[in-house]
C-alpha cells in the first residue's frame, strides 16, 4: 500500500461533465423533473433533452420560487447547461412557491408554429391552475389564464396538483380534429387522481362536450391499501383489474409506447417485492388510449436501491428514500427512467437522477391481452434486462439505482468522483449535500464499521466508438499501473481498513465479489483530506463495466447525542462521525492522475480585516424570490473612505468590487461560468 498526502490548495482542476448519477452537478438540486427532447430552437434540424423540475433552494421547506431548467444535446449527454429559471411570479410582494411544473410542445399545422405550454403548479393562493406559453421551450413565459392583476386563474381553469400534459397529434384526414391538428390531455392529484381533455383552443379549460374523469385511477395511503371513499367505482380501469394494484400518490406523466399509452406516476411500491411500504417509487400502468382503460404494469423505479442482502434470501435497499417524482423519455432510441433522491432522506435537498430501461410491448391492444413491461436495462446482460430476485421468491422488476446516469456502459475509469455518486450507501445519515456553485462535491461521512460504500459500475472495458450520445473512452489495459485512490479524512478514532471488493461486496454465489486490495489507514494519521493510493492490477483488461464496493473495517465509534429539537425550527440532520469521511474515489495511471478538484476560496478585507463569510448562502424565501444559492451575507463596518479588497486562492476566478454606498457594498466573483455574490453591509 501506497500513501500520498496531496496538498489541497495546489490541485485546481476544472471538474468534468460525465453525465453521472445525479446527472447535474452535485450543487444543483432538482427535484420532480420531467423530460422532454424539443428542437433546438437557436440549432434549427438539432435536439435538445430537456429536464424541468421545481428547485429546493429554500432549505427549510420544498421548492423555491422558479421552475428550473437544464438541457443537454442529444449527440452529448455529457453536456448538460444551466437554462436558468424559465418561470417565476411575483404578486402582492410575494413570489410564488413552485412545485412539480410540466411543459409540452404544440405544432400548428398549416404553419408549423410551436407553441410551448408551461404547467408551473404555483402553490399561489387560487393560482394552482395557472398556466403558460412562449414561443420557445425555455421561455419567457407568460401566463395565459390569469386576471389582470396576476392573482387569481380565469374560471374554467381547474387543473391542481402536479399536473401533467400529453399531446396526441392528429394524422387520419377522417379524425374530427384533423383541422386542429391535436388533442391534449391534462392528470393531475395529490392521493385523488384526476383527469380531462383540455381545450385546445386555450390548454387549460375542459373541452366543451367532454367530461371531468374523477377518481381517474386508485390512490392508496400505502401499498394495496385503497384510499378513496368506499364503493367509489373506476370506469378508467379495466374490468377484473384490482383497485389495490396502483396505488397512485401524485405526479402523473403520460407516454406513448408503440401502439399504446404509458402513465407513470408516485406510487407506493415495496410490499409487492417484499419490502416496506414507500412512496419513494414511480409505477406505471398501460392503456390504449390516454384516459384508459389502465392495466397496472408494476413498480417502474424504487430510489431506494433495491437489491438482494448479503445471501440473497431476500430483497434489500441500498439508498435513501423520501419521496420520489418523474417520467419517461426516449432519447438516442434508448428509454430512460427519470426520478429524485434524497441524499440521507433529507427531501429539501433533493436530486435529478436518471437510468436506463428496457421497454417491451406488443402490437396487439391491451384489450385484446396486449401488454407494455418496464424492467430495468444493462447493454452487457444477455437480453439487455435487469432485475433483482432473491430465494424467498421476491423479485424486483424496476430500475437499478446506479452511479451512471448517462454513462450506461460504466463510468470513464480514470477519473476523479465525488463520493456523492455512490449508489450503495448502508449508513443512511451518511451523505452530505452541498449548495457551493463553485464545488461538484459531496461528502458520506462518518462511515462506520462493517459500513459499506458502493459504485456501480466503472468501464474497465471502455467503450471503443461513441454511442448513444455518449462519447468513446479509454477502458483500463494489462500493464497500466492502475492505482485506486480514494481521497477520505480520517476519523481519528483509530486504525482501519478498506478493504476494496471487485462486483460485489460479500464473497458468497449470490454477489460473487472478491477482494483486490486493501488500504490501511494508521492511527496517527493526520485528521486531513489524504489522497491514499493502492495497486488494483485485478481491474485491468476486464471487460464490459464493474462495481467497486468499500468496506470499512475497524473499532466502533460512538455516535454524539441529537441535539435536542428546537420549537419551530426544522431539525436539519447532524454530520455523523466515524472511521473516516470519504470525499471522492477513481483511478490512476502513469501519465493519468487522479485528483480531487479543489474550490478556489475568496478573501475579503477592509482596511486590513479579514471578513468572516459564511459557509452557507442566503436561502431562498417568498420575500426574496431568490431562484440561485450564489448570494452570501457578510457584514462589516463600511465607511465611504474603507478600504475594501477581494482577492481569490486561482487565478482564473474574476473580481468585480462596486463602490462603497451608504455602508454597503458587492463583490462578485466569477468562476468557470459560476458566480458567487458576496453582499457586504
Amino acid at each position: 500500500m501506497r500513501r500520498f498526502f496531496l496538498p489541497l490548495m495546489l490541485l485546481v482542476v476544472a471538474v468534468t461533465a460525465t453525465a453521472q448519477n445525479p446527472y447535474l452537478p452535485l450543487w444543483e438540486h432538482l427535484p420532480d423533473g420531467e423530460p422532454r427532447v424539443f428542437e433546438d430552437p437557436d440549432n434549427p434540424g438539432k435536439y435538445r433533452a430537456y429536464i424541468i423540475g421545481s428547485h429546493d433552494v429554500t432549505y427549510s421547506a420544498y421548492c423555491g420560487s422558479d421552475v428550473r431548467m437544464w438541457s443537454a444535446p442529444v449527440e452529448d449527454l455529457t453536456q448538460w447547461r444551466d437554462e436558468g429559471p424559465i418561470f417565476t411570479h411575483f404578486v402582492d410582494g410575494q413570489w410564488d412557491t413552485m412545485f412539480a411544473p410540466d411543459l409540452v410542445e404544440v405544432r400548428d399545422r398549416n404553419t408549423g408554429k410551436k407553441t410551448y405550454y408551461l404547467y408551473p403548479h404555483s402553490r399561489g393562493w387560487r393560482r394552482v391552475a395557472m398556466v403558460c406559453k412562449s414561443d420557445r421551450p425555455d421561455g419567457p413565459f407568460i401566463p395565459v389564464n390569469l386576471t389582470p392583476d396576476g392573482r387569481q386563474c380565469l374560471p374554467g381553469s381547474m387543473i391542481d396538483f402536479d399536473p401533467s400534459v400529453f399531446v396526441e397529434y392528429v394524422t387520419d384526414k377522417r379524425d374530427p380534429d384533423y383541422e386542429k391538428g391535436f388533442r391534449a390531455y391534462v392528470f393531475y392529484g395529490f392521493q385523488h387522481s384526476t383527469a380531462y381533455e383540455l381545450d385546445q383552443d386555450n390548454m387549460y379549460a375542459m373541452r366543451p362536450g367532454t367530461k371531468l374523469h374523477d377518481y381517474f385511477i386508485p390512490a392508496s395511503s400505502r401499498y394495496g391499501e385503497v384510499r378513496d371513499p368506499e364503493g367509489t367505482t373506476y370506469p378508467a380501469l379495466y374490468k377484473g383489474q384490482n383497485p389495490g394494484d396502483f396505488n397512485f400518490f401524485e405526479a402523473s406523466s403520460i407516454r406513448q409506447v408503440g401502439n399504446k399509452y404509458v402513465m407513470v406516476f408516485s406510487g407506493y411500491s415495496g410490499p409487492d417485492y417484499g419490502l416496506g411500504s414507500t412512496n419513494s417509487a414511480l409505477r406505471y400502468a398501460y392503456g390504449d388510449s390516454p384516459l384508459g382503460p389502465w392495466r397496472s404494469g408494476g413498480v417502474l423505479v424504487d430510489s431506494r436501491g433495491v437489491v438482494p442482502n448479503e445471501d440473497g434470501t431476500h430483497l434489500t435497499t441500498t439508498n435513501f428514500a423520501h419521496n420520489t417524482h418523474g417520467s419517461i423519455e426516449q432519447i438516442n432510441g434508448q428509454w430512460y427512467v427519470f426520478y429524485h433522491r434524497p441524499p440521507r432522506g433529507f427531501g429539501n435537498a433533493r436530486q435529478a437522477m436518471v437510468a436506463p430501461v428496457k421497454i417491451t410491448w406488443d402490437k396487439k391492444k391491451v384489450a385484446d391481452g396486449g401488454q407494455v413491461r418496464i424492467t430495468g436495462y444493462d447493454p452487457y446482460i444477455k437480453g439487455n434486462e435487469w432485475t433483482a430476485s432473491a430465494s424467498d421468491g421476491t423479485c424486483y422488476t424496476g430500475a437499478e439505482v446506479t452511479s451512471e446516469g448517462f454513462q450506461i456502459y460504466g463510468l470513464p475509469p480514470y477519473a476523479y468522483y465525488s463520493a456523492g455518486y455512490a449508489c450503495y450507501v448502508t449508513g443512511y445519515q451518511w451523505m452530505q449535500d452541498n449548495h457551493d456553485v463553485w464545488s461538484n462535491h459531496m461528502d458520506l461521512a462518518g462511515i462506520t464499521n462493517r459500513g459499506i460504500v458502493g459504485f456501480k459500475y466503472f468501464g474497465f472495458g471502455g467503450l471503443e466508438k461513441g454511442n448513444k450520445g455518449l462519447p468513446a473512452f479509454d477502458g483500463t489495459r494489462k500493464g497500466d499501473g492502475t492505482t485506486l485512490c480514494l481521497n477520505l479524512t480520517p476519523g481519528g478514532h483509530g486504525a482501519f481498513k478498506i478493504r476494496v471488493m471487485l462486483d460485489g461486496p460479500y464473497v458468497n454465489d449470490t454477489w460473487n465479489g472478491r477482494e483486490i486490495a486493501v488500504v490501511e489507514v494508521p492511527a496517527d494519521a493526520p485528521r486531513v483530506a489524504t489522497t491514499y493510493s493502492v495497486a488494483v492490477p485485478a481491474v485491468e483488461g476486464l471487460k464490459g463495466k464493474h462495481a467497486i464496493y468499500l468496506v470499512a473495517e475497524g473499532p466502533e465509534v460512538q455516535q454524539p447525542q441529537p441535539r435536542q429539537q428546537q420549537w419551530g425550527r426544522q431539525q436539519q440532520p447532524e454530520r455523523p462521525v466515524g472511521l473516516f469521511d470519504l470525499h471522492g474515489i477513481g483511478f490512476a495511471k502513469p501519465g493519468k492522475p487522479c485528483e480531487r478538484p479543489v474550490v478556489p476560496q475568496v478573501t475579503l478585507m477592509v482596511d486590513g480585516q479579514k471578513l468572516n463569510i459564511p459557509a452557507t448562502p442566503i436561502r431562498c424565501t417568498n420575500a426574496n424570490g431568490l431562484t440561485d444559492a450564489i448570494r452570501y451575507q457578510v457584514y462589516a463596518p463600511l465607511t465611504e473612505g474603507a478600504k475594501l479588497t477581494a482577492t481569490a486562492s486561482h487565478p482564473d476566478v474574476q473580481i468585480s468590487v462596486s463602490p462603497i454606498v451608504e455602508g454597503r457594498a458587492t463583490v462578485t466573483c466569477t468562476y468557470q461560468g459560476n458566480k458567487k455574490i458576496y453582499l457586504i453591509n
